[in-house]
C-alpha cells in the first residue's frame, strides 16, 4: 500500500527528482493535483459524488494543509457543483499547498534561482532521489499484476496518464502498458471515473487556452 497521500505522489512524479523542475506543463500538473486532492477524500470515503457532482462530505479539518483547504472551500462553496468546476476552482493554489505539505514532511526541498531575465524560478528537488521514484516503480510493478491494484494506486496511474506523465513497466511492451492503463478506469467505482472525466475536461480546457 502507498505511504504518501495521492496528491503528494503525483507531485513527486511530476517533478524531476534531482533538479526539481516540473516534467510537464505547470497548468496541466495543477489540474492533476487538484483532482488528486479531491481523490484523497474519495479514497477516505469522506466525499460523496453523484452524477459528476459533489453532493456532500464528512471530511473535517485536521491540520493537514491540503485537506483543511479543501474542507474550507467545500464549506464556502457548498454542494451541487460539477467536479470539473471544482478542479478548475482548486488548481490555482493547489501546487503550493501540496508542496508545503511535502516540504513539511521533509520529502522535497524548495529551491529558488533567478533566470537570465531575472525571473525567480522555484524548483522542488527530492531530499532522497531514490525514494522519490518509489511511486512510479510501484505502478510499473502493478501493471504486471493489474489485479493487485489498490484504489489509490489505480487512481494515481490514471491521473498520471491523464496529465501525460509516463509510467514504464520494464517487463511489458509499451503497447501492453497503454492497454492496461486504458483498462483501469472500467474497474473503478463511478465517483472515481467521474473525477477522471473532470481531469480530461480540464486538461482539454488548458490546451485550448494555450492555443487561444
Amino acid at each position: 500500500m502507498p505511504e504518501l497521500a495521492l496528491a503528494d505522489e503525483l507531485f513527486v512524479m511530476g517533478h524531476d527528482e534531482y533538479n526539481g523542475k516540473p516534467r510537464i506543463n505547470h497548468d496541466v500538473l495543477s489540474v492533476g493535483l487538484a483532482a488528486a486532492a479531491l481523490g484523497e477524500l474519495l479514497i477516505a470515503d469522506t466525499l460523496t459524488v453523484d452524477g459528476g457532482r459533489i453532493t456532500g462530505w464528512t471530511a473535517r479539518q485536521s491540520g493537514d494543509p491540503v485537506v483543511d483547504e479543501l474542507v474550507a472551500q467545500l464549506q464556502k462553496v457548498g454542494p451541487g457543483h460539477r467536479l470539473h468546476q471544482w478542479v478548475e476552482h482548486l488548481r490555482g493554489d493547489i501546487k503550493e499547498l501540496v508542496a508545503y505539505r511535502l516540504v513539511g514532511h521533509g520529502l522535497v526541498k524548495r529551491a529558488t534561482s533567478r533566470g537570465f531575465t531575472g525571473r525567480v524560478q522555484v524548483r522542488f528537488p527530492a531530499t532522497d532521489p531514490t525514494e522519490a521514484t518509489r511511486s512510479v516503480v510501484r505502478l510499473g510493478f502493478l501493471l504486471t499484476r493489474p489485479g493487485d491494484f489498490d484504489p489509490q494506486s489505480a487512481l494515481l496511474a490514471c491521473l498520471a496518464t491523464a496529465v501525460d506523465l509516463s509510467i514504464v513497466a520494464p517487463t511489458l511492451s509499451p503497447s501492453t502498458v497503454r492497454q492496461r492503463l486504458a483498462d483501469l478506469p472500467a474497474r473503478m467505482v463511478p465517483g472515481y471515473r467521474d473525477l477522471l472525466a473532470a481531469v480530461d475536461s480540464s486538461v482539454a480546457a488548458v490546451a485550448l487556452q494555450a492555443h487561444g
